[in-house]
């Protein structure tokens, strides 16, 4: 069984991502899915918890037939040190043969200078980034449109828009 690695920060959680897990899931049989930053929450850039992100995911992930047994999400606290990231990511995850990425940013860079598993950009079809859905929520402009309906359910019944409000 070939297992792949994604992560975000996933705040909040957005078709885009969803669309990574499902290219992701397209070549390997099940996905690691990591919680970025997951010590942080209540803050202008990290306004959910860890929790709050995972049941978010689960829920956009089961509402698009992805099934449980096709992934595990594993929250990742930030150890502020880059060389060292991505043998901690390994220590705290299931082993993973590949590690997908939404850009040539960071994650891919870190993985490939100090790891020899193979690091793919998945293809952007959706042009959106939780920022710019945090600042719509903030604004009150259309921030629905690029999440999916459990999301948009969810971040209301935790009162997202007014948290991201408050943060600002």
């Amino acid at each position: 069984m070939k297992t792949g690695f994604y992560t975000g920060r996933f705040q909040p959680f957005h078709l885009g991502h969803l669309s990574a897990i499902k290219q992701a899931l397209n070549e390997v049989d099940f996905l690691v899915i990591g919680i970025g930053s997951a010590q942080y929450k209540n803050t202008k850039g990290n306004p959910f918890s860890a929790e709050e992100r995972k049941k978010i995911i689960q829920a956009a992930l089961a509402e698009n037939d992805i099934s449980e047994n096709q992934y595990k999400i594993i929250p990742i606290p930030d150890i502020h040190d880059n060389d060292k990231w991505p043998d901690y990511v390994i220590g705290l995850t299931p082993e993973f043969q590949q590690v997908f990425v939404g850009n040539d940013g960071l994650v891919k860079e870190l993985f490939e200078k100090h790891t020899n598993l193979p690091v793919t950009i998945v293809k952007k079809e959706i042009d959106i980034c939780a920022t710019d859905t945090r600042e719509a929520m903030k604004k009150d402009s259309d921030w629905q449109k690029h999440l999916s309906p459990s999301t948009v359910d969810l971040l209301k019944e935790i009162e997202g828009v007014n948290r991201i409000k408050a943060l600002q």
